[in-house]
Protein backbone atom coordinates (compact mmCIF):
# COMPACT_ATOMS: atom_id res chain seq x y z
CA UNK A 1 0.00 0.00 0.00
CA UNK A 2 1.36 3.28 -0.53
CA UNK A 3 2.15 5.42 2.41
CA UNK A 4 -0.52 7.91 3.70
CA UNK A 5 1.45 11.81 2.44
CA UNK A 6 2.89 13.09 5.37
CA UNK A 7 0.58 16.50 6.63
CA UNK A 8 4.05 18.24 7.78
CA UNK A 9 5.63 17.82 4.00
CA UNK A 10 6.06 21.09 1.93
CA UNK A 11 5.27 19.11 -0.83
CA UNK A 12 1.45 19.15 0.57
CA UNK A 13 1.80 23.24 0.42
CA UNK A 14 3.85 24.16 -2.82
CA UNK A 15 3.10 22.89 -6.00
CA UNK A 16 5.43 20.36 -7.50
CA UNK A 17 8.07 22.29 -9.45
CA UNK A 18 6.70 20.75 -12.71
CA UNK A 19 3.71 22.66 -12.22
CA UNK A 20 5.30 25.93 -11.32
CA UNK A 21 7.73 25.77 -14.85
CA UNK A 22 4.82 24.68 -16.53
CA UNK A 23 2.76 27.74 -15.41
CA UNK A 24 5.22 30.77 -15.00
CA UNK A 25 6.23 33.24 -17.90
CA UNK A 26 8.46 35.67 -17.56
CA UNK A 27 5.79 38.21 -18.02
CA UNK A 28 4.98 37.30 -14.42
CA UNK A 29 8.66 37.75 -13.68
CA UNK A 30 8.20 41.45 -15.72
CA UNK A 31 5.11 42.16 -14.07
CA UNK A 32 6.09 41.31 -10.69
CA UNK A 33 9.07 44.52 -11.17
CA UNK A 34 6.53 47.06 -12.39
CA UNK A 35 4.12 46.83 -9.96
CA UNK A 36 6.87 46.96 -7.09
CA UNK A 37 8.10 49.64 -9.23
CA UNK A 38 5.07 51.74 -9.72
CA UNK A 39 3.05 50.65 -6.33
CA UNK A 40 0.29 51.29 -8.54
CA UNK A 41 -1.57 48.66 -10.92
CA UNK A 42 -3.03 51.06 -13.52
CA UNK A 43 0.48 52.68 -13.84
CA UNK A 44 2.64 49.15 -13.94
CA UNK A 45 -0.21 48.48 -16.66
CA UNK A 46 0.78 51.49 -18.83
CA UNK A 47 4.50 50.28 -18.31
CA UNK A 48 3.70 46.84 -19.18
CA UNK A 49 1.41 48.26 -22.59
CA UNK A 50 -1.33 45.87 -21.00
CA UNK A 51 -4.78 47.24 -19.83
CA UNK A 52 -5.49 47.29 -16.16
CA UNK A 53 -7.58 44.58 -16.21
CA UNK A 54 -5.38 42.49 -17.65
CA UNK A 55 -2.15 43.26 -15.21
CA UNK A 56 -4.83 43.05 -12.56
CA UNK A 57 -5.11 38.99 -14.06
CA UNK A 58 -1.39 38.55 -14.61
CA UNK A 59 -0.89 39.57 -10.77
CA UNK A 60 -3.72 37.05 -9.74
CA UNK A 61 -2.34 34.22 -12.34
CA UNK A 62 1.20 34.70 -9.85
CA UNK A 63 -0.63 34.67 -6.58
CA UNK A 64 -1.98 31.72 -7.36
CA UNK A 65 1.31 29.99 -8.69
CA UNK A 66 2.75 30.45 -5.48
CA UNK A 67 -0.13 30.13 -3.82
CA UNK A 68 0.56 33.85 -1.44
CA UNK A 69 -0.34 37.04 -1.66
CA UNK A 70 2.32 39.38 -2.84
CA UNK A 71 0.45 43.05 -2.82
CA UNK A 72 -1.77 44.75 -0.42
CA UNK A 73 -3.68 47.08 -1.67
CA UNK A 74 -3.85 50.64 -0.28
CA UNK A 75 -5.69 53.99 -0.40
CA UNK A 76 -2.38 55.60 -2.43
CA UNK A 77 -1.92 52.47 -4.17
CA UNK A 78 -0.47 48.79 -3.34
CA UNK A 79 2.30 47.63 -1.22
CA UNK A 80 4.20 44.79 -1.84
CA UNK A 81 4.45 41.95 0.94
CA UNK A 82 7.46 40.33 2.85
CA UNK A 83 6.31 37.20 0.22
CA UNK A 84 6.29 39.69 -2.57
CA UNK A 85 9.78 41.30 -1.77
CA UNK A 86 11.36 37.85 -1.82
CA UNK A 87 10.35 36.64 -5.73
CA UNK A 88 10.69 40.02 -6.72
CA UNK A 89 14.42 38.80 -5.30
CA UNK A 90 14.45 36.02 -7.16
CA UNK A 91 12.80 37.46 -10.33
CA UNK A 92 14.75 40.15 -11.29
CA UNK A 93 18.03 37.49 -10.75
CA UNK A 94 16.39 35.10 -13.09
CA UNK A 95 15.52 38.20 -15.77
CA UNK A 96 19.46 39.42 -15.24
CA UNK A 97 20.64 35.36 -15.55
CA UNK A 98 18.26 35.21 -18.91
CA UNK A 99 19.79 38.66 -20.12
CA UNK A 100 23.18 38.17 -19.52
CA UNK A 101 22.41 34.54 -20.97
CA UNK A 102 21.48 36.54 -24.20
CA UNK A 103 24.51 38.81 -24.10
CA UNK A 104 26.71 35.70 -23.86
CA UNK A 105 24.30 33.60 -26.83
CA UNK A 106 24.83 36.67 -28.99
CA UNK A 107 29.17 36.93 -28.15
CA UNK A 108 29.68 33.18 -29.07
CA UNK A 109 26.89 34.28 -32.24
CA UNK A 110 29.23 37.08 -33.08
CA UNK A 111 32.87 34.76 -33.08
CA UNK A 112 33.57 35.98 -29.09
CA UNK A 113 34.09 34.06 -26.36
CA UNK A 114 32.17 35.51 -24.28
CA UNK A 115 31.15 38.75 -22.96
CA UNK A 116 31.35 41.12 -19.62
CA UNK A 117 29.29 43.94 -18.89
CA UNK A 118 31.02 46.36 -16.55
CA UNK A 119 29.84 49.19 -14.65
CA UNK A 120 32.47 52.21 -14.37
CA UNK A 121 32.29 55.18 -11.96
CA UNK A 122 34.69 58.45 -12.97
CA UNK A 123 37.23 57.49 -10.83
CA UNK A 124 38.49 54.21 -12.58
CA UNK A 125 37.05 55.55 -16.09
CA UNK A 126 40.77 56.95 -17.17
CA UNK A 127 43.03 54.95 -16.11
CA UNK A 128 42.24 51.75 -14.09
CA UNK A 129 39.63 50.69 -16.59
CA UNK A 130 41.15 51.36 -19.61
CA UNK A 131 44.22 49.78 -18.25
CA UNK A 132 42.68 46.51 -17.60
CA UNK A 133 41.25 46.08 -20.76
CA UNK A 134 44.48 46.72 -22.80
CA UNK A 135 45.58 44.00 -20.73
CA UNK A 136 42.88 41.39 -21.26
CA UNK A 137 43.07 42.47 -24.94
CA UNK A 138 46.50 40.97 -24.64
CA UNK A 139 45.68 37.80 -22.36
CA UNK A 140 41.94 37.21 -23.93
CA UNK A 141 41.36 39.29 -27.39
CA UNK A 142 38.44 37.11 -27.69
CA UNK A 143 36.63 38.51 -25.01
CA UNK A 144 33.93 41.34 -25.61
CA UNK A 145 33.63 43.91 -23.07
CA UNK A 146 31.33 46.70 -22.57
CA UNK A 147 31.59 49.60 -20.16
CA UNK A 148 28.68 52.00 -19.06
CA UNK A 149 30.12 54.86 -17.34
CA UNK A 150 27.98 56.05 -14.43
CA UNK A 151 27.28 56.66 -10.82
CA UNK A 152 26.05 54.66 -8.15
CA UNK A 153 22.67 55.71 -8.26
CA UNK A 154 22.17 54.30 -11.63
CA UNK A 155 25.21 51.81 -12.26
CA UNK A 156 24.29 49.77 -8.21
CA UNK A 157 20.31 49.63 -9.46
CA UNK A 158 21.57 47.57 -12.65
CA UNK A 159 23.86 46.00 -10.79
CA UNK A 160 21.21 44.23 -8.16
CA UNK A 161 19.24 43.44 -11.24
CA UNK A 162 21.41 41.48 -12.88
CA UNK A 163 21.92 43.38 -16.18
CA UNK A 164 25.80 44.33 -15.72
CA UNK A 165 28.33 41.67 -14.17
CA UNK A 166 30.26 44.07 -11.89
CA UNK A 167 30.86 47.70 -10.81
CA UNK A 168 34.45 48.99 -10.66
CA UNK A 169 34.28 52.32 -8.13
CA UNK A 170 34.31 53.27 -5.09
CA UNK A 171 33.01 51.44 -2.73
CA UNK A 172 29.83 52.60 -0.89
CA UNK A 173 28.53 52.42 2.46
CA UNK A 174 24.61 51.32 1.14
CA UNK A 175 27.11 48.01 -0.57
CA UNK A 176 26.69 45.29 2.27
CA UNK A 177 22.66 46.37 3.05
CA UNK A 178 22.01 46.06 -1.00
CA UNK A 179 23.79 42.37 -0.71
CA UNK A 180 26.70 43.78 -2.82
CA UNK A 181 30.42 42.83 -2.57
CA UNK A 182 33.14 45.26 -2.00
CA UNK A 183 36.65 43.96 -3.15
CA UNK A 184 39.05 46.59 -2.06
CA UNK A 185 41.77 47.39 -4.28
CA UNK A 186 43.19 50.50 -3.47
CA UNK A 187 43.02 53.73 -1.57
CA UNK A 188 42.65 56.62 -3.87
CA UNK A 189 42.86 60.04 -2.67
CA UNK A 190 41.12 63.61 -4.25
CA UNK A 191 43.26 66.35 -5.32
CA UNK A 192 41.45 69.97 -6.65
CA UNK A 193 42.46 70.71 -10.69
CA UNK A 194 42.51 73.15 -12.72
CA UNK A 195 43.45 74.38 -16.30
CA UNK A 196 47.26 74.74 -16.58
CA UNK A 197 46.55 78.89 -16.99
CA UNK A 198 44.37 79.15 -14.06
CA UNK A 199 44.38 82.73 -12.51
CA UNK A 200 44.75 80.99 -8.96
CA UNK A 201 47.90 78.89 -9.71
CA UNK A 202 49.95 82.64 -10.18
CA UNK A 203 48.78 84.02 -6.75
CA UNK A 204 50.91 83.82 -4.35
CA UNK A 205 49.15 82.70 -0.93
CA UNK A 206 45.72 83.06 -2.24
CA UNK A 207 43.19 83.43 0.48
CA UNK A 208 39.48 82.35 1.10
CA UNK A 209 38.19 85.66 -1.07
CA UNK A 210 40.67 84.58 -3.84
CA UNK A 211 38.68 80.88 -3.96
CA UNK A 212 35.40 81.81 -3.48
CA UNK A 213 35.55 83.88 -7.00
CA UNK A 214 35.66 80.40 -8.75
CA UNK A 215 32.68 78.47 -9.45
CA UNK A 216 32.93 74.00 -9.80
CA UNK A 217 32.12 71.77 -11.80
CA UNK A 218 31.39 68.38 -9.97
CA UNK A 219 29.44 64.85 -10.79
CA UNK A 220 26.76 66.51 -8.11
CA UNK A 221 25.56 69.38 -5.65
CA UNK A 222 25.27 66.99 -3.68
CA UNK A 223 27.11 63.57 -1.89
CA UNK A 224 30.33 62.00 -0.89
CA UNK A 225 32.73 64.14 -3.32
CA UNK A 226 30.86 67.71 -2.71
CA UNK A 227 31.22 67.08 1.11
CA UNK A 228 34.87 66.52 0.69
CA UNK A 229 35.63 69.20 -1.08
CA UNK A 230 33.46 71.53 1.31
CA UNK A 231 35.36 70.22 4.33
CA UNK A 232 38.44 71.17 2.44
CA UNK A 233 37.29 74.69 1.45
CA UNK A 234 36.00 75.30 5.21
CA UNK A 235 39.22 74.60 6.21
CA UNK A 236 40.63 77.57 4.30
CA UNK A 237 37.53 79.46 5.73
CA UNK A 238 35.73 79.21 1.83
CA UNK A 239 32.72 79.29 1.55
CA UNK A 240 30.75 75.71 -0.29
CA UNK A 241 31.63 75.16 -3.50
CA UNK A 242 29.13 76.56 -5.87
CA UNK A 243 28.26 73.65 -8.70
CA UNK A 244 28.03 75.63 -12.39
CA UNK A 245 28.36 72.08 -14.04
CA UNK A 246 27.18 68.81 -12.89
CA UNK A 247 29.20 65.71 -14.90
CA UNK A 248 30.37 62.51 -14.18
CA UNK A 249 32.45 62.21 -17.39
CA UNK A 250 35.89 62.81 -16.97
CA UNK A 251 36.68 63.80 -20.59
CA UNK A 252 34.28 66.04 -20.41
CA UNK A 253 35.05 67.46 -17.22
CA UNK A 254 38.45 68.29 -18.62
CA UNK A 255 37.55 69.84 -21.71
CA UNK A 256 35.56 72.15 -19.82
CA UNK A 257 38.47 72.84 -17.66
CA UNK A 258 40.79 73.90 -19.87
CA UNK A 259 38.49 75.87 -21.60
CA UNK A 260 37.29 77.77 -17.99
CA UNK A 261 38.44 78.76 -15.06
CA UNK A 262 36.30 76.20 -12.88
CA UNK A 263 37.68 74.09 -10.37
CA UNK A 264 37.46 70.61 -9.66
CA UNK A 265 38.31 67.62 -7.37
CA UNK A 266 39.28 63.97 -8.93
CA UNK A 267 41.48 60.76 -8.00
CA UNK A 268 44.98 61.76 -7.86
CA UNK A 269 45.94 58.95 -10.26
CA UNK A 270 43.90 60.03 -12.68
CA UNK A 271 44.66 63.56 -12.03
CA UNK A 272 48.37 62.40 -12.34
CA UNK A 273 47.56 61.28 -15.83
CA UNK A 274 45.83 64.68 -17.45
CA UNK A 275 48.93 66.36 -15.30
CA UNK A 276 51.32 64.44 -17.15
CA UNK A 277 50.37 65.26 -21.22
CA UNK A 278 50.12 68.60 -20.06
CA UNK A 279 45.97 69.27 -19.90
CA UNK A 280 45.67 70.23 -16.20
CA UNK A 281 47.51 71.12 -12.81
CA UNK A 282 46.71 70.10 -9.48
CA UNK A 283 46.06 73.51 -7.14
CA UNK A 284 47.54 73.45 -4.01
CA UNK A 285 44.33 73.23 -1.79
CA UNK A 286 44.74 69.99 0.31
CA UNK A 287 41.99 67.85 1.12
CA UNK A 288 42.18 66.21 4.57
CA UNK A 289 39.85 63.17 4.65
CA UNK A 290 39.31 60.66 2.18
CA UNK A 291 36.60 59.09 0.38
CA UNK A 292 36.12 55.43 0.25
CA UNK A 293 38.68 52.82 -1.45
CA UNK A 294 38.07 51.71 -5.13
CA UNK A 295 36.66 48.58 -5.33
CA UNK A 296 35.23 45.60 -7.26
CA UNK A 297 31.70 45.59 -6.31
CA UNK A 298 29.48 42.48 -7.27
CA UNK A 299 26.49 40.90 -7.20
CA UNK A 300 26.66 38.21 -4.43
CA UNK A 301 23.68 35.87 -6.06
CA UNK A 302 25.26 36.44 -9.42
CA UNK A 303 27.72 33.50 -10.42
CA UNK A 304 31.12 34.43 -11.79
CA UNK A 305 31.83 33.57 -15.04
CA UNK A 306 34.53 32.83 -17.16
CA UNK A 307 34.39 36.57 -19.20
CA UNK A 308 34.34 38.09 -15.75
CA UNK A 309 36.98 35.98 -14.05
CA UNK A 310 39.05 37.10 -17.29
CA UNK A 311 38.31 40.90 -16.81
CA UNK A 312 38.24 40.80 -12.97
CA UNK A 313 42.08 39.06 -12.88
CA UNK A 314 43.11 41.87 -15.35
CA UNK A 315 41.98 44.44 -13.20
CA UNK A 316 43.62 42.98 -10.36
CA UNK A 317 46.85 42.72 -12.23
CA UNK A 318 47.02 46.38 -13.19
CA UNK A 319 46.15 47.20 -9.43
CA UNK A 320 49.21 45.44 -8.49
CA UNK A 321 51.86 46.43 -11.03
CA UNK A 322 50.76 49.88 -9.72
CA UNK A 323 51.46 49.37 -6.47
CA UNK A 324 54.71 47.57 -7.06
CA UNK A 325 56.15 50.55 -9.15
Amino acid sequence: MPLAPDSNDKADILPPPGALFGRLRMRHLVAIEMLAEHKNIRQASQALFLSQPAASKLLQEIESIFEARLFERTAHGIEITPQGEVLLHWARKAMGDMDAARSEIGALRDGWEGRVRVGVFPVAASVLVPDAVALLRKLRPGIHVELQEGLETTLLPQLEKGRIDCVIGRATPQGGARGLLHETLYEEPTVVVCAVDHPLLDAAGWTHTDIDRYDWILPARTGQLYALVASGLAARRAAPPRVAVETSSILTLVEILRQSQLLSAIASGVARRFVEIGLLKTLDLPLSASLHPVAIITNHTASVHPALSMFLEAVRQVCARRAAS
